[in-house]
C-alpha cells in the first residue's frame, strides 16, 4: 500500500513539473498506426518500426490500443501480468503495467477485458486518460497501435494523432477497406493527410504502383493528401519471427523486411519536422481524445 502511495506521489510530482514548465520543452511525436481491415500486419509493423526507431537513439513507447484483441505483447514474446484493464478497474496504476522490451522499448499492454473507450463509464475513462498523460516523460515518439476498422475508438485515435500511418497490402480487399477508412477521415476532416505503407509487396515495383494508384484516387475523389511512406516486401522470415515470438528486425536483421522497416524509420525521422507536427505534445493528444469520447 505504501509502495502504491509513493508511486502516486511521484506521478503527482511529474504533473507539477509539467505544469510549471519543467517538461514543456519535451515534445512527444504522436503517430497512430491503423488499417481498414485486420490481418495486414499492422501490429507487427508497429513493434518492428518501434525497435528500428529505438536503434536510432529514440525513446519509443508503443500503446496497444487494440482493445479486445491486444497482441503487441505476443509479438514480443511477453506475458504481461497486468494491462489497461487493471488500470480501468483501479487495481493498478499505469506505471505498474508498462512492459520493458528490447532496446529500451516500452509497451503499454491493451488488455482484452474491454472493447472500446466509449464503453467505459465517464469517471473511469477520465481516470484512464489522466494516467496516460504520464507517458509524456517517457517517449520521444509514441506509437498508437489501433484496432482495425471504423470503431469510434479507432477514429478517436486517428483524429487526435499528429500523424497517421495507414497499413494495407496489395490484396483488393485490403485496398478497398483502406480506401473506406480514408473516406471517413476525409469526410469528417479527421486529418489533413495520411501516410500509406504497403505491406507484403511481392516486389518494390508492386509496392510503389499499388501505393501511387491509391494516392491518386484518394486525392482526386476524397481531396485527402496521401503520402507514400514505403513498402515492406513479402518475406518468409516475418512469419518465422512471429511463430518464434521475436521481432524480425532483431531475429533476422539482414532480411528483406527488416531492410524495408529500417528505410521507413529513416523516412519518418527525416520528416520529423513536417507540417503534421503539432506543438502541444502528448497532453494535447489525450485532451483531444477525452473531448472526442465525451
Amino acid at each position: 500500500m505504501s509502495d502504491q502511495a509513493q508511486k502516486l506521489r511521484d506521478m503527482a510530482e511529474k504533473q507539477k513539473k509539467a505544469v510549471s514548465g519543467g517538461n514543456l520543452a519535451h515534445k512527444t511525436r504522436i503517430i497512430t498506426i491503423t488499417s481498414g481491415k485486420g490481418g495486414v500486419g499492422k501490429s507487427n509493423i508497429a513493434v518492428n518500426l518501434g525497435l528500428a526507431l529505438a536503434r536510432k537513439n529514440k525513446n519509443i513507447v508503443i500503446f496497444d490500443a487494440d482493445f479486445g484483441m491486444a497482441n503487441i505483447d505476443i509479438i514480443l514474446g511477453e506475458v504481461p501480468r497486468f494491462s489497461l484493464y487493471d488500470v480501468v478497474n483501479g487495481t493498478k496504476n499505469l506505471v505498474d503495467i508498462i512492459i520493458n522490451g528490447p532496446l529500451g522499448l516500452k509497451i503499454v499492454p491493451g488488455g482484452t477485458g474491454f472493447l472500446e473507450l466509449t464503453n467505459l463509464e465517464d469517471i473511469k475513462r477520465r481516470q484512464l486518460l489522466s494516467q496516460l498523460i504520464e507517458l509524456e516523460t517517457e517517449a520521444d515518439i509514441l506509437l498508437i497501435d489501433t484496432g482495425a476498422g471504423l470503431s469510434k475508438t479507432v477514429l478517436g485515435f486517428i483524429a487526435a494523432a499528429q500523424e497517421v500511418l495507414l497499413i494495407a497490402t496489395p490484396e483488393p480487399t485490403a485496398i478497398t477497406d483502406a480506401y473506406g477508412i480514408t473516406k471517413i477521415i476525409s469526410k469528417y476532416n479527421l486529418q489533413s493527410q495520411v501516410k500509406l505503407v504497403i505491406n507484403q509487396a511481392a516486389t518494390p515495383k508492386e509496392g510503389r504502383e499499388v501505393a501511387l494508384r491509391f494516392c491518386r484516387v484518394s486525392e482526386k475523389f476524397l481531396q485527402l493528401k496521401v503520402d507514400y511512406l514505403g513498402y515492406i516486401l513479402f518475406d518468409k522470415m516475418v512469419a518465422r519471427a512471429v511463430r518464434e515470438q521475436y521481432p524480425f528486425v532483431l531475429a533476422y536483421p539482414s532480411s528483406k523486411a527488416a531492410g524495408c522497416i529500417d528505410k521507413m524509420a529513416d523516412s519518418l525521422l527525416l520528416n520529423s519536422n513536417d507540417s503534421n507536427r503539432h506543438e502541444r505534445g502528448k497532453q494535447g493528444f489525450f485532451n483531444k481524445i477525452a473531448r472526442f469520447f465525451s
